[in-house]
């Protein structure tokens, strides 16, 4: 099905993931079976931040992370596209995804307000670059229609701390926001809390240099922003 799919079209943009342990497999079976059947077409697809070197200064595509851990997988998944014979291949790394009560926010909003408490680990400095995710289907669009090929990252200008973007969480599940240690938030959440406490700091000028500009993020006032807004559906108020 998804072979047959992807061979109907001009190009294809593969947004979809599993979320048990099996993501990889799943992933790179997926994948394999639509770039065989769509020779001279363009094929997108989505790793992350993570691929990126953990940096709190915004770091381009070509500075990545050791291909070790259990994300190593990402890089695999990248080249499997990028190499694949006959095909246009692009990849966009987003960051953390925010807008329209969605995303990965959404997620941290609903853990807070089980808790009764947002919490980041340590002193919360380290940095995650953002995208509203309006900006981020205007960034496939932009790739998928001027047909470029390589990496690109999508991110707002300016990373967020950890601890300003727990607070606006904390603001909109109606909650106290606290420090723990990484220990605690590991036990507590697992590997879900490890990435959060690293840096993803994103440097999109790839993607600028194609015309790409932040335009829905700017106008709500970029995560805050959208976490204090009722009309972005994050508030328990909303």
């Amino acid at each position: 099905m998804l072979a047959a799919a992807a061979g109907a079209g001009d190009g294809v943009v593969h947004t979809a993931a599993t979320t048990g342990a099996d993501r990889p497999a799943v992933d790179a079976a997926a994948v394999a079976a639509m770039l065989a059947a769509m020779p001279g077409k363009h094929f997108v697809t989505t790793t992350g931040a993570p691929r990126a070197r953990s940096s709190r200064a915004p770091v381009a595509e070509d500075d990545t992370a050791a291909e070790a851990g259990p994300l190593a997988w990402l890089a695999a998944a990248e080249a499997r596209v990028l190499t694949a014979a006959g095909v246009r291949g692009a990849v966009i790394r987003p960051p953390m995804v925010y807008g329209d009560g969605g995303g990965p926010v959404a997620g941290l909003v609903g853990r807070a307000r089980e808790d009764g408490v947002a919490r980041y680990a340590g002193d919360g400095l380290n940095r995650w670059s953002t995208v509203h995710v309006a900006d981020l289907a205007v960034a496939y669009a932009t790739v998928l229609e001027q047909r470029d090929t390589g990496v690109f990252h999508v991110a707002e200008h300016t990373p967020e701390p950890m601890a300003d973007i727990v607070a606006a969480v904390g603001g909109a599940a109606g909650v106290p926001v606290r420090p723990w240690s990484l220990e605690e938030a590991l036990q507590t959440h697992g590997p879900l809390a490890g990435y959060l406490a690293m840096d993803a700091a994103l440097d999109a000028g790839r993607l600028r240099g194609l015309g790409w500009v932040p335009r829905f993020g700017e106008a709500v006032g970029g995560i805050r922003g959208a976490l204090t807004n009722p009309a972005q559906a994050y508030r328990i108020n909303a």
